[in-house]
């Protein structure tokens, strides 16, 4: 058992030092030595953990994957309020300051990676994952009466993840014209809009979003 953990410390120091690499350079000039280096690792002891560094950037999307998703669906699957879930997938679909290195990191890696079939079927599960939550969502509290919908739930889905893409690349990327919660208050107030809920404006945030999984962390760890 101490084993199976120290590897798994090791892939998460590597991953780490992976997105810094990412965000420095970029991952198309990213080598397996820049990798090493970032961690403070032999280049040897990377190949004993992975292949390539086309390998280490798939296990930097599931990182994102596993924030942007596996957390969200733990975090709101011990809620019973709907208008709770839903503030509550607003809350962590924002990048905050320690998850916006892996945040830009993905958002490079979409762009370096953009033909590649295999990011593509990533990204994609990614985005339908994350439409048919917020679907769920929006579908449990319009049958419970406390959302009324004035668009289709799969559009309001779909807007609510390009919103959160929007405002996570600003983010991520240090516009100055807004902070987290100035993002967080905006894309609340186009969910009450469209659910004609204005009670998704008076919910604090929660400590289940305020805990979300930070970057470097993979939400089963």
């Amino acid at each position: 058992m101490p084993r199976s953990k120290d590897q798994a410390a090791r892939r998460k120091l590597l991953l780490d030092a992976a997105v810094r690499v990412i965000n420095d350079q970029g991952p198309a000039r990213m080598q397996m030595k820049d990798v090493a280096d970032m961690a403070g690792m032999a280049t040897g002891s990377v190949y004993y953990y992975y292949d390539n560094v086309e390998e280490i950037l798939r296990h930097v999307r599931a990182m994102a994957f596993d924030r942007y998703y596996t957390a969200r669906a733990n975090a709101v699957a011990g809620l019973s309020d709907a208008r709770e879930k839903l503030r509550t997938m607003v809350d962590m679909g924002l990048p905050r300051p320690h998850d916006q290195p892996l945040s830009l990191a993905l958002y490079q890696v979409m762009v370096a990676k953009a033909r590649d079939t295999d990011h593509a079927g990533m990204i994609t599960d990614l985005c339908g994952e994350q439409r048919r939550l917020y679907q769920e969502i929006l579908d449990e509290g319009t049958a419970a009466g406390v959302f009324s919908p004035v668009l289709p739930t799969d559009s309001i889905a779909q807007n609510l993840i390009s919103l959160e893409d929007g405002y996570g690349l600003g983010l991520s990327t240090a516009n100055h014209d807004y902070d987290y919660e100035q993002a967080r208050r905006l894309v609340l107030e186009a969910a009450a809009n469209w659910t004609q809920c204005p009670d998704l404006n008076q919910f604090p945030e929660s400590s289940r979003s305020s805990a979300s999984t930070p970057y470097g962390r993979s939400a089963g760890d």
